[in-house]
């Protein structure tokens, strides 16, 4: 009977040895999966990122638009504008080796106060999953709802006209607007980071405005001040050119940051950074 009784208890010793041995080993796999899988770093389908960057070009140029003998021209200082909000849209295909593809829309939120005569000034990024996008648009949105006690857009410099008399000049856009660029024949692979810079093309901006425009303007403390309430039908000019005379490029890589947001298809999104101050 006694011996009986020592077969059963050295079964279940062994039972409940085998139980936590076979457990221990349970645990040390998770264990050593889950280091792995630390170790390994990110993932190759991890979301690469388009940052984009605005500057204004042509800071110095002729006014085209005169019949004088002397040119006059211009010569800027400052800009900035306020950035509340960057929609990316494109097709998508999957692979290099797909043929379907589907529309997709991305979103980076501000708002941002980009200094557009800083060559590094990043506005943010947004997430790109991986695949091919093609058909490529950016829209930017400014708006004042966003740019508190500042202009949405402004620009200050110097005009010099046919006497070669030198006049500050400053114009104050205190109203939203839009812009948007595309680029039909850019293809991006998001195996890849890109940067699209946008240009503001000062020249175009300008170029409804002629010499006899500026020559009438209307002083305000020896400045042109063209805006919504001062030279009403340059300011109209200049309106009408602001949505349209910008271009893009798109190239591989990050570019220097100076303030980074987030930009998401969900619409989501942050921005923050300051630029020049102003004044009239």
């Amino acid at each position: 009977m006694n011996l009986n009784k020592q077969n059963n208890n050295l079964k279940m010793n062994t039972m409940k040895a085998l139980k936590f041995f076979t457990l221990l080993a349970v645990v040390s796999v998770m264990i050593a999966t889950s280091c792995k899988k630390d170790a390994s770093g990110p993932s190759t389908n991890s979301a690469t990122s388009l940052g984009v960057k605005i500057q204004a070009i042509n800071k110095s140029f002729s006014l085209l638009k005169s019949i004088s003998l002397a040119t006059p021209s211009f010569t800027w200082d400052s800009s900035f504008m306020v950035v509340s909000k960057i929609e990316f849209e494109a097709e998508k295909q999957e692979g290099k080796m797909s043929h379907d593809s589907s529309s997709i829309h991305f979103e980076w939120v501000g708002p941002k106060k980009v200094d557009l005569f800083n060559l590094n000034s990043v506005i943010g990024d947004i997430s790109l999953q991986p695949g091919i996008y093609h058909e490529l648009s950016l829209k930017i949105k400014a708006l004042k709802s966003d740019s508190g006690t500042s202009p949405v857009f402004y620009l200050s410099g110097t005009y010099t006209n046919s006497i070669d008399s030198v006049i500050p000049i400053v114009v104050i856009v205190n109203e939203d607007f839009e812009f948007k660029v595309k680029k039909e024949g850019t293809m991006l692979d998001a195996v890849n980071d890109y940067t699209s810079l946008i240009n503001v093309n000062l020249t175009l901006l300008m170029s409804g405005i002629t010499s006899s425009d500026l020559n009438g303007a209307t002083l305000t403390n020896r400045k042109i001040i063209i805006s919504s309430s001062s030279n009403v039908s340059l300011f109209a000019k200049i309106n009408t050119t602001l949505g349209s005379c910008e271009d893009s490029a798109f190239e591989k890589g990050k570019g220097s940051d100076s303030g980074q947001g987030n930009g998401s298809d969900s619409g989501m999104g942050s921005g923050s950074g300051s630029g020049s101050g102003y004044g009239y």
